[in-house]
């Protein structure tokens, strides 16, 4: 059987890409509750729907075990570790987390999740 892998959208991915729309041929789209909830221009809020990318809920719960069972820091945002509950939770199915968060990365190889960048603003 032949599944679909996981990509799994930060805010920043939605926000900086030209065009979502290659970004289906490398498999299934997902995002979390907390990446919608950030999406405020009216073009940005309607992606989720318009390219049919699974938002999949986060519980404010799951956050918090996760920052204590990965020793997330406090500057990783909500957000974030949502991200990472996410790409923790389809593991087996090994995702990739498109972002451009500089911290994120960092947490995001340290937990051996596999993540591209999609533009990464140097400070």
């Amino acid at each position: 059987m032949n599944i679909e892998r996981i990509v799994i959208l930060d805010t920043s991915a939605i926000l900086h890409s030209r065009d979502l729309r290659p970004l289906t041929a490398m498999g299934h789209l997902s995002t979390t509750n907390y990446v919608v909830n950030e999406l405020k221009d009216a073009r940005a809020a309607v992606v989720p729907e318009v390219l049919n990318i699974d938002v999949y809920d986060i519980s404010a719960k799951e956050v918090a075990l996760a920052r204590r069972n990965y020793h997330l820091p406090k500057l990783l945002s909500d957000t974030d570790v949502s991200l990472i509950v996410l790409a923790m939770r389809f593991r087996d199915e090994k995702p990739v987390v498109i972002t451009d968060d500089s911290l994120l990365i960092k947490f995001l190889k340290k937990l051996g999740i596999e993540y591209l960048v999609i533009f990464l603003r140097r400070h």
